[in-house]
């Protein structure tokens, strides 16, 4: 069982008229030292002293100049103690300065050291019913805040009449939340922020107060944050001022960590009902789930669209991971801030979101949020008409990341349906499973033939000049026109007709993208992604180059963009 440890607060002690003690020097917080008893300071006895005693000295200082040299005598003593000197009636003292660090009170000349001792046992005995009492009622009055609209704010004014001061909460970025009233932060923080204590008591050019430390939930569950009370007055914080800051920074503390929960909770629901609509194939009208998004106050008469947003650059799987949450987060509050109507979801290698707001305004909150140097792609998909476009909307998103990775011009950094070329926009409607299962069918004859869908590929990737393919390809031009005819004889076509170079155009596109998108699915590292037309691996929409490992292209090469059609 633990013991009640007795004591009571120096200025408890102040306030009892019996004791009739004035306080000579005073101290930051001196107020609030807690006080064990009292006994006589004698000569000899230094290395015995307790700094939570009040210690009598019976010696007469006398007055004027030969107090204030028994003033300077006394800071030889260790510690920051509470010594009580006798004073005759009458006498006026001035001791600002003097004494060190110690705590200075003045006793009756004629007060008796023996019961004086007796009264100071008296009062700091057991802590009794009544102060218990009286901690019981300050903690459910503060408790009761929380019951409040917005109970933060609730409770740092019922702090601040409490304490009769002012009072704030203090975020991990150092900005005030919910003040009582002005506070001279850029003075204040320094001086806390150089503690690793969980409180601390501080006087500051005339500002006396306390900080505790709390979860404010920007901090990977660290206590980044402060709960700050500050006054004016030189006698606070006093022992009841105190047991209300340390009540009040638990409940703070309790209060962020609920509506923390409360917001993960709300967001894996909401997570979840996107990741249904993403799911929805062969049937699209789904009458409950239409009623859930209407709950969650989207209106499909409204433009809606999904979003896809990606890493641009090539960093370590562990950074991806960290950059992606924190743009989940960033994003989250950017669009709860601009009241704009989301659903969010985070998965392996990218954020995929719904919006009701136009792909303007997705493209102006997508540019607040994104780092410097620039580190994600956005792509914005078509206006959703129901429940059962999401899915379309997502693919088109895809399919514009997709198509700004691969892009040689590193400074477009989002992409939107209506950009989409009459390929692209061919690729998104029809669906690229299908246009690669055609594309399969027309490359046949050559799709195990590595050299020639590389020399095809490139071909086209330099607008159909022979010369210039083959200082690419480091080849003959001649040898060139030979490896193009005999692609022609296979795949029984003409390089010369219109129908047949579009057709190879589209087909060796399917490849680069189906190939491409298998990979984005896999979430490989961005540095094996493809970054550039002919580069070694594959190109744009311009020509498929493949990687010289690459044994041949098949329609199989895992899901494709978008939905089962």
């Amino acid at each position: 069982m633990t013991e009640i440890t007795a004591g009571c607060a120096l200025g408890d002690l102040l306030g009892n008229d019996r004791l009739g003690l004035t306080l000579l020097v005073d101290r930051p917080a001196a107020r609030g030292r807690l006080v064990r008893g009292a006994r006589l300071l004698l000569p000899g006895e230094h290395t015995q002293i307790r700094e939570d005693h009040i210690l009598i000295s019976l010696r007469d200082p006398g007055e004027g100049a030969s107090m204030r040299e028994y003033l300077e005598e006394l800071e030889s003593l260790p510690g920051s103690l509470i010594i009580a000197i006798r004073v005759k009636a009458g006498t006026v003292v001035r001791l600002d300065g003097c004494a060190g660090q110690h705590v200075i009170l003045g006793l009756p000349g004629d007060a008796d050291p023996a019961e004086f001792i007796t009264e100071v046992a008296r009062a700091t005995a057991r802590i009794e019913e009544t102060l218990t009492r009286r901690l019981t009622t300050l903690q459910r009055s503060l408790a009761q805040a929380l019951a409040a609209p917005r109970p933060l704010q609730s409770l740092t004014s019922r702090l601040a009449k409490v304490c009769s001061a002012v009072a704030t909460i203090i975020s991990s970025s150092g900005a005030a939340e919910h003040p009582t009233g002005p506070l001279p932060l850029s003075l204040l923080l320094p001086e806390i922020r150089r503690t690793r204590s969980e409180s601390q008591i501080f006087g500051i050019e005339g500002w006396h107060g306390m900080a505790v430390r709390v979860f404010d939930g920007a901090s990977d569950n660290a206590k980044g944050g402060w709960l700050l009370v500050a006054s004016r007055r030189a006698s606070f914080p006093d022992q009841y001022s105190m047991a209300a800051v340390y009540i009040a920074a638990s409940l703070a503390e309790t209060s962020m960590q609920i509506e923390l929960a409360a917001q993960r909770q709300e967001r894996a629901v909401r997570s979840a009902i996107l990741e249904q609509a993403l799911a929805l194939r062969a049937e699209r009208h789904d009458a409950e789930l239409a009623e859930r998004f209407a709950s969650l106050g989207f209106s499909f008469g409204q433009e809606t669209r999904c979003i896809v947003v990606e890493l641009a650059q090539e960093s370590s799987s562990v950074r991806d991971a960290a950059a992606l949450d924190s743009m989940y987060h960033t994003l989250h509050r950017e669009l709860t801030a601009e009241d704009i109507p989301h659903l969010l979801v985070l998965r392996e290698n990218a954020v995929v979101g719904l919006l009701q707001a136009t792909a303007s305004t997705a493209r102006r909150t997508f540019v607040k949020v994104n780092g410097s140097p620039r580190d994600f792609l956005l792509g914005v998909g078509r206006q959703t008409n129901g429940v059962g476009d999401i899915v379309d909307s997502c693919h088109d998103a895809q399919l514009a990341v997709l198509v700004l990775l691969r892009r040689v011009d590193a400074s477009q950094l989002s992409m939107v349906y209506e950009d989409f070329d009459f390929a692209t926009r061919l690729f998104s409607d029809v669906g690229l499973e299908k246009m690669t299962a055609w594309a399969d069918e027309l490359l046949r004859p050559i799709r195990d033939n590595k050299l020639m869908l590389q020399t095809l590929a490139t071909y086209f990737e330099y607008q159909q000049n022979i010369m210039e393919a083959a200082k690419v390809l480091a080849v003959h031009h001649n040898s060139l026109r030979y490896r193009l005819s005999k692609i022609e004889a296979a795949l029984n076509v003409s390089l010369r007709d219109p129908a047949a170079v579009s057709s190879l155009f589209l087909a060796l596109t399917a490849y680069s993208m189906a190939w491409a998108e298998s990979d984005l699915n896999r979430s490989i590292t961005p540095s094996a992604r493809p970054t550039a037309i002919g580069d070694s691996r594959v190109a744009d929409a311009g020509g498929a180059v493949l990687d010289d490992a690459q044994q041949g292209l098949s329609s199989g090469f895992g899901a494709a963009i978008g939905p089962d059609r």
